[in-house]
């Protein structure tokens, strides 16, 4: 057996790399045409989850969870999940506090992270120009990395100082993958809101 000392950083970093080596694998796992290889490829990936969780008991313990699940019991894309649920999400969420008229992302970049907006206000301009508010609590915001190309289609800027719970998008995907059921309530709710918020755009009300 080795032991390894890291920084929590550092074990941070490490998970990261490891979520996304997973997703990889997964991907490889999925398209692959050989069983045998299959059978490798899983077995190494059970071992990357077994690794994972170890890493995310160890920070937690550390006081990794500094997200309230109160916070995010009416956050639209989380609504109808259990209290062990939201605890799963809220240790991959950071809570960022963000100054008036910072940009969150444009249009065209990669789109590597979501926002859940808890206090201020959010401008999205659209492609043509249109420009939405988001100003509600527990809108999320910056869901484009579901849409190949994995790119932004509207650029977010803050209207008024914010305060924002942050995932990354590898993040977002390892949750899904690692509890299907969560998943397929978020997946469901996140349909509604795409489906409320392209009606809005369209100039539309249900």
């Amino acid at each position: 057996m080795v032991w390894v000392e890291l920084s929590d950083s550092k074990a941070e970093l490490l998970r990261e790399v490891l979520v996304n080596y997973l997703s990889d694998l997964r991907m490889e796992i999925a398209y692959s045409p050989q069983r045998e290889l299959r059978d490798f490829l899983k077995k190494r990936g059970d071992q990357l989850e077994e690794l994972i969780h170890a890493l995310e008991r160890e920070l937690a313990q550390k006081g990794r969870n500094m997200i309230n699940i109160d916070r995010l019991r009416k956050v639209d894309v989380l609504l109808g999940l259990t209290d062990w649920e939201l605890k799963v999400v809220s240790q991959f969420l950071r809570e960022e506090m963000v100054p008036e008229g910072e940009t969150l992302f444009e249009e065209g970049q990669k789109a590597d992270r979501l926002f859940i907006l808890e206090e201020g206000e959010v401008s999205l301009r659209l492609p043509g120009g249109q420009s939405y508010r988001v100003q509600s609590p527990g809108k999320m915001i910056g869901w484009s990395f579901l849409i190949p190309p994995n790119r932004y289609i509207a650029s977010g800027r803050t209207l008024v100082a914010s305060k924002l719970l942050v995932m990354q998008s590898p993040d977002f995907y390892y949750l899904i993958h690692k509890e299907p059921r969560m998943g397929v309530k978020v997946m469901g709710n996140l349909a509604q809101v795409l489906a409320g918020r392209l009606l809005q755009w369209a100039g539309r009300q249900d």
